[in-house]
């Protein structure tokens, strides 16, 4: 009888008002919490393949990383990141760590290998 969207026709005209707090509860200083970064997941699973891409921005200012990893169970994990000038293989594979994308006992394989790959294509551009 009311169409096709019956409830439109029960809406509020006009908001409801929130109720004010009379007043705001004083927190003790020495019970305030600090905020805690979030733990992150630890990854498990070992690196048995590594893929690495790198490309010049269009603009030519940039070096663009693509990283595809596979894993002991055969999960391709691929992640992009645009370089900085002062990046380092090291701290890359031990950001990837701490982010839980790779395994600890990875990290320095993964150092080596963007290491060799950071040498290869800054040599060729």
């Amino acid at each position: 009888r009311n169409g096709i969207y019956p409830l439109m026709n029960f809406a509020v005209s006009r908001p409801h008002a929130l109720p004010r707090a009379l007043s705001q509860p004083q927190e003790d200083p020495q019970k305030a919490k600090t905020p805690t970064p979030e733990p992150f997941d630890v990854e498990t699973r070992k690196v048995v393949q590594m893929q690495c891409n790198m490309e010049l921005n269009e603009d030519k200012s940039q070096w663009h990383l693509t990283l595809l990893l596979i894993l002991e169970d055969k999960l391709h994990r691929q992640l992009s990141y645009d370089l900085l000038p002062t990046d380092n293989s090291k701290d890359l594979a031990t950001e990837l760590v701490h982010y839980g994308f790779i395994h600890e006992d990875d990290c320095e394989k993964l150092a080596t290998f963007l290491e060799s790959a950071f040498h290869k294509h800054r040599s060729q551009a």
